[in-house]
């Protein structure tokens, strides 16, 4: 099946590059300036935004690669203390068609790059503050959730867990899956480019049956010539996402972002495919995904998973894995009016594993070896959107025949170490978002 909607979204990918982004931005074109004017005396909303993930967490078994030795040598445990994520900025409306969304972030800040908690190395003695999301979206028709046109510097449609906010997931970290998803398809952790997506859902009113579509096209980050650019060769990047609902379905009217925890609302079960593709460029043939990811929610049960394939091409050399994850929660009311949640999560990477596919791997700079985790946390809600976590992780990885230098997965690199090991990690966290 996956090789079938690969082969055939390709083709279609390959007819579109001229008429496709033509006729998108044709069809934006006309359909803002046909409502602009008439929009000009709606009202203006502005809601700050604002959402911080504190943690704290003791490290063990973390090793580093001596490579005088080709041993892996063990490090200290260590306590550490940080700023795992913050957002902030505004959200809002202009009229009842058009939302806007200029939101910043601070990541990573105080994170020890010797723990075993993932992300970058910390953010520096004077941290950085980068954009996050900057964007326009623009809904066809008061009466209609079937078409709506988002543009600007988003989250490209792809992936369950990439477009699920940090801030909802249950677990005590996103699955970092989609971590593997985002820097493969569109260049970076952060996994946001520049660009437009056209999606909708259908009518879900008095029915259990309903469909959501997402279509993107993106300039991907590519690093060639020293800087953002696509080199000598060059293709957009292509997204899409195709979501069935049945029974309740997960949303009353289109939403980009998406939920883990109903509180037992809904009664139902979303299924999807979603994928991308990108044609040639200076580093590679071809640059494709393709993946299923479900959200069941029963009851006080929640039940979230996603399985991508992830291929990339040069010449002769090919390069394919596969990542995902599976994630249960359980959500039950306390006497005091509060919230528990427990969640277990499995998140996995499977790559080449013997020395002629690593080789093919780095040829093309995609990931290889193995890498796994099983997660336990227990959530305390003070309020929905206010949260004290604990959380226990189990880290395992293999290399295979590969030299340590040369594997390409979180479990054995880290920026500014190289080669080691990431360990098992006890954490403590609280959210608060408003």
């Amino acid at each position: 099946m996956k090789n079938t909607f690969t082969k055939f979204f390709s083709t279609i990918f390959n007819l579109r590059r001229m008429i496709g982004s033509t006729i998108i931005y044709s069809v934006v074109g006309l359909l803002l300036m046909d409502n602009l004017t008439a929009q000009e005396d709606n009202k203006l909303v502005i809601k700050p935004t604002l959402a911080f993930q504190l943690w704290g967490s003791y490290s063990s078994d973390i090793k580093v690669y001596n490579e005088t030795t080709q041993q892996y040598d063990a490090v200290d445990n260590r306590l550490n203390f940080q700023l795992h994520r913050s957002r902030m900025g505004w959200k809002g409306s202009y009229g009842n068609r058009w939302v806007y969304d200029m939101t910043g972030s601070l990541d990573f800040v105080g994170q020890d790059a010797l723990a075993g908690t993932v992300g970058a190395v910390n953010n520096g003695g004077s941290p950085k503050f980068r954009i996050w999301n900057a964007l326009i979206q623009y809904k066809a028709s008061e009466s209609s959730e079937g078409l709506y046109i988002t543009m600007g510097y988003q989250c490209p449609q792809l992936s369950r867990e990439s477009i699920t906010s940090p801030f909802v997931v249950g677990s005590f970290e996103k699955a970092w899956s989609q971590n593997y998803i985002r820097r493969h398809a569109i260049g970076t952790g952060p996994g946001r480019a520049a660009g437009v997506n056209i999606g909708g859902l259908t009518n879900t009113q008095d029915t259990k049956f309903a469909l959501n579509y997402d279509f993107g096209i993106y300039n991907p980050h590519i690093l060639t010539n020293g800087a953002n650019n696509g080199g000598i060769n060059t293709n957009p990047l292509l997204t899409y996402r195709l979501g069935i609902h049945l029974g309740d379905p997960e949303t009353a009217s289109y939403s980009r972002g998406k939920k883990f925890n109903t509180r037992g609302a809904r009664q139902g079960i979303t299924l999807a495919v979603s994928g991308s593709y990108q044609g040639t460029s200076d580093i590679w043939d071809d640059n494709s995904s393709f993946g299923i990811d479900l959200l069941a929610n029963y009851g006080l049960f929640n039940i979230s998973g996603e399985w991508m394939q992830l291929k990339r091409s040069l010449g002769s050399a090919e390069s394919t894995a596969t990542t995902g994850f599976i994630k249960l929660g359980y959500s039950s009311k306390l006497q005091n009016g509060k919230e528990i949640e427990p969640v277990i999560a499995y998140v996995f990477l499977d790559g080449a594993l013997d020395r002629q596919a690593h080789e093919d791997t780095r040829a093309v700079g995609a990931f290889a070896g193995k890498d796994n985790y099983l997660e336990l946390t227990l959530n305390y809600y003070v309020t929905p959107k206010i949260r004290w976590s604990v959380s226990y992780t189990l880290r395992n990885g293999d290399e295979g025949d590969a030299d340590p230098i040369l594997v390409n997965n979180n479990f054995f690199q880290q920026g500014g170490i190289g080669p080691f090991n990431k360990g098992d990690y006890l954490g403590v966290g609280l959210l608060f978002s408003i």
